[in-house]
């Protein structure tokens, strides 16, 4: 299983020659990539920039500031743009050579280079928040693999498709194209998902660097619209190289119930400085991911739009042993979700995966034989306990019934005692058929968590019924 902050300046300027003495208007548009070369993680990530007169929208690849308006300045065919940032704005400065938009970025510390070409711009302003006529909300979303539409009240998921600029087929399942059952069409201001018409819900998204220790996270800031100080909620990652687009789908759940959020790449992953600690779950790895999701929490706390006073944390899978102990420790986090969040120690988690092949086969032992088998083997390698018992802040771990990789009984077995305990705010629920990414299946198994099409029934309103209870909700958005 897989303290403060700086944010962004960056500056454009294009102009174009052909030739000696004629200069090429940069109007238009313009897509490529962007990386960084000081400061922060070299990976690339695509751009695009859409110039009309005095205004241009910039849109940034998944996870990162959706489709931005913002003013452009133009002289002589140069075009400079300013996009909002935290604590400094997002600046990029370039040049038309050769048919190529090119040049730097600055963003306070940071520096970096992009370079595009006249192209249609990206469809990142696609992703994000929709609300349908009845009030429900339509979340797009890209992850990993294909884009998915999320209706979260009847957690209904399906894989997008495309078909013609803005035009997708939906698919049958998670990530399973045939047999399509409806089509998805987008503009700038709305959708039409199977046929009906939804409103997308005007999120603001900045570009933020968050420092934890020496190194800077590389980082996505979203506000929904309303008015006054708001909850809010960071992100800890589970195992892998994991970008800040991994967290999208709680995300934009989150926006929906009011929240603001913070979603950073994982350190030494995406545009993330620091080092990559590595895959495996150890006590120095574990530490280093709790120390970095107590900066983004300190960061919210500071911010004007947020109540220090409703900052939490959610995370899934290898998150279960970080979450806690960044809450026991940080005095910013005042909340904890935990998805298929183990409760058990790491060797007692592993082993059970290994027993499960991660559900990539079919078991060929019982439950109750597997389990037994863990219980034998006994606790091993980083324990969550302890943290868990030094936590003073209102919690909630969801798993999944049919987890291949995370023993879901035994880890209610182990949490219950504790949540029994007198002056716990500590809730466990289990839902049933839910896979390790609380997908509804049969098996767990893998290959029938990409074919399904729901997930568990009632995560989603288990979730928004849980935050509500406890006033860590926002004000309704705008039907």
């Amino acid at each position: 299983m897989k303290p403060f902050a700086v944010a962004l300046t960056a500056l454009l300027a294009c102009a174009g020659a052909a030739g000696a003495t004629v200069n090429v208007a940069p109007a238009g548009s313009w897509a490529g990539t962007a990386h960084f070369t000081r400061g922060a993680g070299p990976q690339s990530f695509s751009m695009s920039i859409e110039l009309r007169g005095r205004r241009a929208a910039v849109s940034l690849a998944p996870g990162h500031a959706a489709r931005t308006d913002v003013a452009a300045r133009v002289s002589r065919g140069r075009v400079r743009l300013t996009v909002p940032g935290r604590p400094w704005p997002l600046v990029l400065d370039g040049r038309v050579r050769a048919g190529l938009l090119s040049g730097s970025l600055r963003q306070g510390l940071i520096r970096g280079a992009f370079r595009l070409r006249r192209r249609a711009p990206i469809e990142g302003g696609s992703l994000g928040l929709y609300r349908l006529a009845d009030g429900r909300p339509l979340g797009i979303v890209q992850g990993f693999g294909p884009r998915v539409g999320v209706l979260y009240e009847e957690g209904e998921v399906r894989a997008l498709y495309p078909t013609g600029r803005g035009r997708y087929a939906v698919g049958s399942g998670l990530r399973t194209r045939n047999p399509t059952v409806g089509t998805a069409t987008f503009s700038t201001t709305g959708a039409v998902f199977r046929g009906d018409r939804a409103t997308l819900v005007p999120l603001r998204q900045e570009e933020v660097w968050v420092r934890s220790g020496r190194a800077y996270l590389a980082c996505t800031l979203t506000i929904p619209p309303a008015s006054g100080r708001r909850p809010a909620l960071a992100f800890a990652h589970g195992a892998g190289e994991a970008p800040r687009a991994f967290n999208s789908i709680q995300a934009v759940h989150a926006n929906h119930l009011g929240l603001v959020t913070l979603s950073c790449d994982k350190r030494g992953v995406g545009q993330s400085g620091g080092l990559y600690p590595g895959e495996f779950p150890g006590p120095t790895a574990v530490d280093q991911y709790a120390r970095d999701v107590q900066a983004q929490a300190r960061w919210l706390a500071a911010q004007p739009e947020v109540d220090s006073a409703r900052v939490g944390i959610a995370g899934a899978s290898q998150a279960g042993w970080v979450m806690p102990l960044a809450a026991s420790r940080e005095p910013a986090i005042r909340f904890l979700i935990g998805l298929v969040a183990p409760t058990l120690t790491q060797g007692e988690t592993d082993l059970w995966a290994t027993l499960n092949d991660q559900g990539r086969s079919p078991p060929t032992r019982t439950d109750e034989d597997m389990e037994a088998e863990v219980r034998r083997a006994g606790p091993s390698g980083v324990d969550p306990m302890p943290a868990i018992r030094a936590m003073r802040v209102p919690a909630f771990w969801i798993f999944g019934g049919k987890d291949r990789t995370v023993p879901s009984r035994l880890c209610m077995e182990r949490l219950d005692p504790v949540t029994r305990e007198a002056g716990r705010d500590f809730a466990h629920r289990v839902f049933p058929g839910g896979s390790h990414g609380l997908i509804l299946t049969a098996t767990g198994l893998q290959a029938e968590q990409v074919r399904s099409s729901r997930f568990v029934e009632g995560l989603f309103p288990a979730i928004r019924e849980w935050l509500a209870a406890r006033g860590f909700t926002g004000s309704s958005l705008p039907s």
